[in-house]
């Protein structure tokens, strides 16, 4: 079984290879400080969907234009572009809030990582993860990028201040915080229609998990939104093998503003 829409780009990837300009950023979550499940977060009350049911729950979202691929590309919503900086952890998260919002039936509205992440590092281009971000979401939401652009960083302070009330128009009413190393549980999620953000330590990256595959030999995949643009990849998607997409932390927003 193989899914017609898989590309040979997304497969072939050289993924110990940056491209020029870009950065990665992930760091391990400190679990002391971010316990899973901890105040407003959710642990999932569900177990995973049985990997018999995988194959023709997959093949069914494809049949119906259903996978989140490909509304994103109905609506030409384009992955994120992280352009230097170290805010991965923050670009994952914010294109789920993207993700969902249109799910959702909501306007879409290009949203700024950096509106995110540099007020947490008060503007350092520092590194971080992505419960890191989803708490910064839910308490104070996140910029439309025609207010901040995506990865702006100086004039933090000054930018947080005037865009207060915009950024609370874009906000998590909760969020999902998945098992650790858990890829039956992410597979069920993308399966469900909800985009996930994985922190993927072996690439010390984080990126949008947005469709369960079907590969070869009856093997699993993930589809991923990457934060390098549309020049990696296949504009800007890959497939990653079950044993790369294996999340080390994975969190997923349940419902939007």
């Amino acid at each position: 079984m193989f899914l017609s829409k898989v590309t040979a780009k997304e497969l072939h990837i050289d993924y110990t290879f940056i491209p020029p300009g870009m950065s990665k950023g992930l760091e391990i979550r400190d679990l002391m400080k971010h316990p899973r499940g901890a105040g407003p977060t959710k642990l999932p009350n569900f177990g995973p969907i049985p990997r018999s049911e995988w194959v023709p729950r997959t093949e069914k979202l494809e049949s119906n234009g259903e996978l989140l691929s490909q509304l994103l590309d109905l609506h030409n919503i384009k992955v994120k572009d992280q352009n230097g900086t170290n805010y991965c952890w923050a670009n994952a998260p914010t294109h789920c809030v993207e993700i969902l919002r249109g799910v959702q039936n909501q306007e879409y509205i290009s949203l700024s990582p950096a509106s995110v992440a540099a007020i947490i590092k008060r503007g350092a281009n520092q590194g971080g993860w992505g419960a890191e971000a989803l708490e910064q979401i839910r308490d104070e939401g996140i910029a439309p990028s025609s207010l901040w652009s995506d990865n702006q960083r100086s004039g933090w302070s000054q930018l947080a201040d005037s865009t207060k009330e915009a950024r609370a128009k874009f906000k998590v009413t909760e969020w999902f915080d998945l098992p650790e190393r858990s890829f039956d549980m992410l597979f069920t999620f993308v399966l469900m229609g909800i985009p996930v953000a994985i922190g993927l330590n072996w690439w010390s990256h984080e990126v949008t998990a947005v469709d369960p595959v079907i590969l070869p030999g009856g093997k699993f995949g993930i589809r991923i939104d990457n934060s390098w643009g549309t020049s990696w990849g296949d504009k800007g998607r890959s497939i990653l093998t079950e044993s790369k997409a294996t999340p080390d932390d994975a969190v997923a927003p349940g419902s939007t503003l």
